[in-house]
């Protein structure tokens, strides 16, 4: 009986063990890696789809390249519309209905943020965030969560640092959304400026779809700033930086991460406003370097009739580090085995964004370095280029 008893604990011993040491393979195939990706389709704010195609782009360049370790990437995209409930319902679709391996989403803060929790709720899957920049998405630190872009702390020092780098610089105001994205960035540049021993001379609350600015620009042109730091969406930037032009507002304007400095200038349309204007910018080189042609042959080969900005780069260095990680789980690929490797990835070049990616097992940031672009004569130059920058 004790004989049988042990046999009996042994083959449960086994039995465990053999499913302990196979991993969740969820989402995994002999074939196939099932990622689920979502982002804003239908956005109102611009060419804010372009991260999706991005990040998509990198995945099917990778199988038309025969794929990664015998298996070819298995895509489901969903929309989340950058609306909080929207991405939620596309996190749990792709998670719990799909069952892909990974989520990779959201460009939006409030729907990253939004699905943080949900994300939570499923520590055993990894998920990448797309794009959205504000700090609060990867701090607190959450284990399965990773982010591969600039936060507003990183982009937000960079913005205060350039423009009191600029000469006479000592007057800055703030122009910004209140939103969790505006309120994060807000957060950022009153704390550098604080620590510069600066106080905003006016901080200016424009919402999203005031078109007419003309009282925010003049209470901003009475306060006199030398600067001032626009955390502002591309449809309120272009009709902030058109009215500041008409009102004549003499002042270094250094915008965010959210409008480009390229999609600005043409929805302008008046070279003479984007005079002394200048941007983060989460990219290694301009649009046409060389440093680029790689990323832009591989998004036009998917996306051709989409004109190139930097939304259409900003979401790929996720995507290339989710190939990476995969390159080296070889073809045991488990959901344990990608969160414990992802971990280890440190200074990841080859990338399309302004630095290399790191993470750690106490540290999601991955990226910590942000350029800052402006025009000189019409054509996009990169100033004080992060010395990580590839």
């Amino acid at each position: 009986m004790r004989t049988a008893f042990g046999v009996a604990l042994t083959a449960i011993f086994l039995i465990t063990a053999s499913g302990a040491s196979a991993g969740d393979k969820t989402g995994v195939t002999d074939k196939t890696i099932k990622i689920g990706l979502f982002g804003p389709l239908s956005a109102p704010a611009g060419s804010a789809k372009k991260n999706v195609y991005g990040a998509a782009a990198i995945y099917k360049d990778i199988n038309d390249k025969g794929g990664i370790n015998g298996r070819k990437i298995e895509l489901i995209i969903e929309d989340d519309a950058c609306d909080g409930a929207k991405g939620i319902a596309a996190y749990t679709k792709l998670v719990e209905q799909d069952k892909v391996f990974l989520a990779h989403g959201a460009w939006c803060t409030k729907v990253a943020l939004a699905v943080k929790p949900e994300a939570a709720k499923h520590p055993h899957v990894p998920y990448m965030v797309l794009g959205a920049a504000s700090a609060e998405i990867s701090t607190p630190f959450q284990k399965n969560l990773y982010h591969p872009v600039a936060t507003t702390i990183t982009a937000g020092n960079k913005m205060v640092d350039f423009a009191l780098s600029k000469p006479g610089v000592k007057r800055v105001a703030i122009v910004g959304h209140t939103d969790q994205w505006g309120s994060a960035y807000r957060a950022a540049t009153t704390a550098r400026l604080k620590e510069n021993g600066l106080t905003p001379v006016i901080d200016e609350v424009l919402e999203r779809g005031e078109k007419d600015v003309s009282e925010h620009v003049r209470k901003i042109k009475e306060a006199k700033p030398d600067a001032v730091m626009a955390l502002l969406y591309p449809d309120e930037m272009e009709w902030y930086l058109r009215e500041a032009y008409k009102q004549g507002l003499k002042a270094t304007t250094v915008g965010a991460t959210a409008a480009s400095i390229d999609d600005t200038n043409k929805r302008i349309g008046i070279p003479e406003a984007m005079n002394d204007v200048y941007m983060c910018f989460p990219l290694r080189g301009t649009l046409t370097s060389p440093e680029m042609r790689k990323f832009a042959d591989i998004f036009k080969k998917y996306y051709p009739g989409e004109a190139l900005d930097s939304h259409s780069f900003y979401s790929m260095d996720g995507a290339i580090a989710v190939v990476e990680v995969l390159k080296r789980l070889g073809r045991n690929v488990t959901r344990e085995r990608f969160m414990a490797e992802i971990d280890k990835l440190k200074k990841l070049e080859g990338g399309a964004g302004p630095g290399y990616i790191s993470f750690s097992p106490a540290d999601h940031r991955g990226m910590k370095f942000i350029n800052i672009i402006g025009l000189v004569k019409q054509k996009e130059v990169i100033f004080q280029k992060h010395p990580a920058a590839h």
